[in-house]
């Protein structure tokens, strides 16, 4: 394997859930829901590693744990913009042999208990690193539909 260098990209993945703009919001940005979807296939993130001070300047931390061996991978981030319930920023500098970046979530009510989100994402990656990102991301945000979807069934 060659060492790739790292090259600034941004990157859009879009998703429409089947849940009101602000049953999604608060999957983001409640400790005890984050951890019921947080992370992609084969990982959970305990309650227990979430620290979350919602505000700009105030950190996002958690730990996403593999199922099968107990492999740790923190992540240490920082929220920059809140603007409830439309958008959450946050940012991070590079951590596990991954670049720097920023997450822009945008939430947007579609009417009718449907909720577009789209999560822009801004930062230093490798091709090898942008595959495993879009991947896992994309499985993250599978676990977040259902567990939405799920939420919204329980209340109603």
């Amino acid at each position: 394997m060659t060492d790739e260098e790292m090259t600034f990209r941004e990157l859009d993945i879009v998703r429409v859930f089947d849940a009101p703009r602000e049953l999604v919001w608060r999957a983001w940005t409640d400790p005890g829901q984050i951890c019921r979807w947080w992370g992609p296939a084969g990982m959970h993130t305990p309650r227990s590693t979430i620290e979350l001070d919602l505000r700009p300047g105030g950190v996002f931390r958690l730990t996403m744990v593999t199922d099968d061996d107990g492999v740790e991978y923190p992540s240490d981030m920082r929220f920059t913009r809140v603007e409830e319930p439309e958008l959450l920023e946050y940012e991070w500098d590079g951590q596990r042999g991954i670049g720097g970046g920023k997450s822009t979530i945008t939430f947007t009510d579609l009417g009718g208990d449907r909720t577009e989100m789209t999560n822009h994402f801004a930062g230093y990656l490798t091709d090898m690193i942008q595959s495993y990102m879009l991947l896992g991301t994309n499985q993250q945000f599978d676990k977040l539909g259902e567990f939405v979807v799920a939420r919204l069934r329980f209340i109603r």
